[in-house]
């Protein structure tokens, strides 16, 4: 009896040595979660609304995207801050202004410019601002503009100027045209700044204008033969190096010229325009081999550049001359008789490169020859050239590239191109716009208040585990107290409800990620049909290309041709509008994704019906209990879980107002996007004719290029079999005088042996005579009854022809009438 009573003892210490350590435990919990309480109720991120810790970061990162070259980017971002008050709106228009400026818009960045000069020479960015408007002015050649602002400058205290001031000041000098001015205020930029080099090189140029060439040679020469820092000083010295190889070029200084060009880095941008002026300082010199690899090494580096097709006529023109010299050689016996050198190899080589570039560039002309006699119309290949094609297929065969290229390096389709540009991207982003409001629209239509406002729904759904945590507490305090009655058991029914079921947040964050994998499957089906509509489109060019260049093909079957395209194009349009209604959706239901879900929603309610009946249950229980260190538990994690539902009915309140401040802000977009709509396609309008004329316009000139290069090539063909005509005939020629000449000296070693045998053969024979002496008359023939003698070999001659035979009594005269022709006489 003693011993089981000792037993019941030790279990009862036991179990209240649990309970402290229990009790101690919760007591932990519920201090981390007072604390974590009052944190999430405080400073709640209101919507539709940046806070200035937001704005300041965002500041930043709008910051760095500038400084790694992201300008679109740096541009979205600082618009908003720009356009709201507050401390760092000066900031962010001067960078919305850079990034303006950087991206090539300078008339829109010159607005924002402007609107710091306003703000007076106390603004912390009026001096920059002041330089980027001179600058601005002198690309836009508009210098006229400029007197204020030059003025402004020239009114700056010496002591607050920049170092970039007189470097300015200096380039608007030059730009008009005042050299000596130029030349003073480049002088006074001072030594080691950021603009050192840049006025150097400006100083040497206003030279060059003054034809003060020397002076510029010592400065040119004196950049090359400094050490850059940054790489806008190595810039500077490779296009010294450019501007002192032209001045010796000039001077018939070959060698030093090339030397200076050769200090162009084989990395630089500029190196192509150093090959070429170095291959025509040895065509100048008649170094055609070392011409012919400087221009052979200019191909491999650039072989895309306008400058390609008069490269390889040059190449040709130079192989010609190369085959002539080594010709010439060859006649001189200079060269080696075991040299592989041949004529025929280079006029072969020159044949195929004037073909190659005949060939090249001979479909360019036919189809801008179609486009300038009137067959095609300009405005259909504006998109193409300003790479404004909104649809994979083409309802037009499209332009060759090369053609393309042409027509986008002349000056009037450039600013052509620049519009179109700007109005693509105007275009894109009002159609991202109306996308971005169909979503709102969606997902506040769905009255989800969890999807709207990430920042708040992080924290409801730590005040959701919290909440699951001190419910599980506080049932088992309760039950520890010993509660009873209805609201007891309402609370143990309610709770054997809850614990069945599975977390809401979990389930939620499932649910989620489950309904975003399904909708990945379906963006992964989109986008092969995407890449199978890609994959047909050169299919679809080329042969409507085909179709279009090809001389046998029938008529019909061209017509065939063409109309199966346009149905494809047709279908193709219609697939396309159907993958981006598609594409919508997908993003519309990624959105959405945690909207729908029943057993979450029941969850949660039931953990507010489980709440409200443990508070229920903890008025009942009051002053009930002896356990006071239990009951004050209770009471601590029921005034948490107060403090969290006040909370979370902060943040309901809070989403509420958003999205009805969102509904009014919606509405207000939309009649703006609709305004822009019709202000942009005038715009479009506009630019369509007026780009349309300019390009018909370049169509002329970019055709009459072509043109010359086809001619150029055809005549370096002909070029190539003149010479080797040339060479035939003269090969000839020289065979001949060459056969003269052995035909002389064969004639003069033999000339005793020849005319020995002549007089040999027509001599007579001295015989013994036993006629009549010398003097006397010949004696006749024995056959003739003269005298005794030889007869001489041969027939005699007669002396004179014989009398024609006595013409007979019966003869008749010949008939001297032409006989008559076929067919009666006329």
């Amino acid at each position: 009896m003693a011993r089981s009573l000792h037993f019941g003892q030790l279990a009862m210490v036991i179990a209240a040595l649990s309970g402290t350590a229990v009790a101690d435990d919760v007591e932990r919990k519920l201090t981390s979660y007072e604390a974590e309480a009052r944190q999430l109720g405080t400073d709640l991120p209101q919507p539709n609304q940046r806070s200035q810790a937001q704005g300041q970061r965002r500041l930043v990162d709008a910051e760095v995207a500038y400084s790694l070259g992201d300008y679109d980017q740096a541009a979205l971002m600082l618009f908003e801050l720009s356009s709201k008050p507050g401390p760092d709106q000066e900031t962010a228009t001067f960078y919305l202004a850079e990034s303006l400026y950087q991206k090539g818009d300078r008339g829109a960045a010159r607005s924002y410019y402007d609107q710091l000069v306003q703000k007076g020479s106390t603004g912390r960015y009026f001096q920059p601002a002041l330089l980027r408007i001179v600058e601005i002015g002198i690309a836009q050649n508009d210098p006229g503009s400029l007197d204020q602002t030059v003025t402004q400058l020239n009114g700056l205290p010496a002591g607050a100027a920049s170092p970039q001031v007189p470097y300015v000041r200096g380039k608007y000098a030059f730009s008009v045209g005042k050299y000596d001015e130029a030349i003073a205020d480049f002088q006074a930029v001072p030594k080691g700044s950021d603009k050192e080099y840049q006025a150097a090189y400006y100083t040497a140029t206003s030279y060059v204008a003054k034809k003060e060439y020397d002076k510029a040679i010592e400065i040119f020469t004196d950049l090359t033969t400094r050490k850059p820092r940054t790489a806008n000083d190595r810039r500077v010295e490779e296009l010294a190096a450019l501007a002192l190889g032209r001045l010796y070029y000039e001077r018939d200084q070959p060698g030093k010229s090339i030397d200076t060009y050769l200090l162009v880095d084989r990395k630089s941008d500029l190196f192509p325009d150093a090959l070429y002026e170095v291959a025509w300082v040895y065509v100048k010199g008649k170094q055609f081999d070392k011409a012919l690899r400087a221009l052979e090494l200019l191909h491999l580096s650039d072989p895309t550049s306008q400058k390609t097709p008069t490269v390889k006529i040059l190449e040709g023109n130079l192989r010609i001359r190369k085959a002539q010299s080594i010709r010439q050689i060859q006649i001189n016996g200079v060269i080696d008789a075991k040299s592989q050198m041949d004529p025929q190899v280079e006029y072969d080589k020159a044949a195929a490169v004037f073909t190659e570039t005949h060939d090249a560039y001979v479909p360019s002309y036919e189809a801008l020859k179609l486009m300038v006699d009137g067959n095609l119309d300009p405005a259909s290949f504006l998109a193409q050239i300003a790479g404004r094609s909104s649809s994979v297929f083409q309802a037009t065969a499209p332009i060759p590239e090369a053609a393309a290229q042409y027509l986008r390096d002349e000056p009037a389709v450039q600013r052509v191109v620049a519009e179109e540009t700007d109005l693509g991207e105007i275009e894109s982003d009002l159609a991202e716009s109306e996308a971005t409001i169909a979503r709102l629209e969606a997902v506040l239509a769905a009255n989800d208040k969890t999807a709207v406002y990430p920042l708040l729904q992080a924290r409801r759904t730590r005040i959701g585990v919290i909440q699951d945590d001190l419910i599980r507490i506080r049932s088992s305090l309760h039950d520890q107290l010993g509660g009873e009655g209805a609201e007891t058991a309402s609370r143990k029914q309610l709770m054997q409800q809850y614990t069945a079921m599975p977390n809401a947040e979990q389930s939620y964050a499932d649910h989620v990620a489950q309904v975003r994998a399904q909708y990945d499957v379906i963006d992964q089906g989109t986008g092969e049909v995407t890449t199978a509509i890609d994959s047909t489109q050169a299919m679809a060019v080329a042969m409507r290309k085909f179709a279009n260049d090809s001389p046998a093909m029938p008529a019909d079957q061209k017509k065939t041709v063409t109309t199966t395209l346009d149905e494809a194009f047709k279908e193709a349009q219609s697939i396309e509008n159907e993958l981006s209604a598609l594409n919508r959706e997908i993003q519309l239901g990624r959105d959405l994704a945690g909207v729908g879900a029943d057993e979450i929603i029941k969850a949660r309610d039931i953990r507010a019906q489980l709440k409200q009946a443990l508070d229920n249950e903890q008025r009942a229980l009051v002053g009930r209990s002896n356990n006071q260190k239990v009951a004050a538990l209770a009471n601590r994690a029921a005034l948490i879980s107060d403090n969290l539902a006040q909370t979370e009915k902060q943040i309901d309140d809070a989403v509420t107002r958003g999205m009805a401040e969102v509904k009014t802000l919606i509405a207000t977009e939309r009649t703006n996007i609709a305004a822009y709509k019709k202000e942009l396609a005038d715009y479009n309008a506009e630019s369509r004719a007026i780009g349309t004329q300019v390009l018909g316009a370049s169509f002329k000139d970019v055709k009459a290029k072509f043109y010359d290069i086809v001619i150029r090539t055809d005549v370096g063909n002909v070029d190539v079999l003149w010479s080797q005509k040339e060479d035939d005939d003269d090969d000839l020629k020289r065979m001949n005088l060459s056969r003269q000449r052995e035909m002389k000296q064969l004639k003069d070693e033999f000339r005793d042996i020849l005319e020995g045998g002549e007089a040999k053969k027509s001599a007579p024979k001295k015989t013994e005579s036993f006629g009549p002496t010398p003097g006397s008359a010949p004696n006749g023939s024995p056959d003739k009854g003269t005298s005794g003698g030889r007869v001489s070999p041969g027939a005699e001659k007669a002396s004179q022809p014989p009398p024609p035979p006595p013409v007979q009594p019966d003869a008749k005269k010949p008939d001297t009438k032409p006989a008559p022709k076929k067919g009666g006489a006329k």
